[in-house]
């Protein structure tokens, strides 16, 4: 039978006037974006975080810390890739996602 393992991941950020609003890789011209270290992209932030959870590799935070300079402003899609990367040294593969995304806007 083959291993299945089910993370978790939430991700919350503030809206911050004058930032491009990225959500799943996607811009969304004329809305405010969200504050962070990286592009605030939450939903992208958020499955990278569940896909470390389930492999037991700790949180996104961990592997991409705000104090380190060269993650600033990172897109999300290349924190997701480089969290896939990660899984793929280790044998493992995401076979699905399952994806709820709570906003008033856009």
């Amino acid at each position: 039978m083959t291993e299945m393992r089910i993370g978790l991941g939430v991700d919350l950020h503030p809206r911050e006037a004058g930032r491009p609003l990225y959500l799943g890789g996607v811009r969304f011209d004329g809305e405010a974006g969200l504050a962070g270290h990286s592009d605030g992209d939450v939903l992208c932030h958020a499955v990278a975080d569940a896909l470390l959870g389930a492999a037991g590799l700790g949180d996104l935070g961990e592997h991409f810390p705000e104090a380190d300079p060269s993650y600033e402003g990172i897109a999300g899609l290349d924190l997701l890739a480089r969290v896939v990367a990660l899984l793929a040294e280790r044998g493992l593969v995401p076979k699905s996602c399952d994806l709820t995304l709570l906003a008033e806007r856009p």
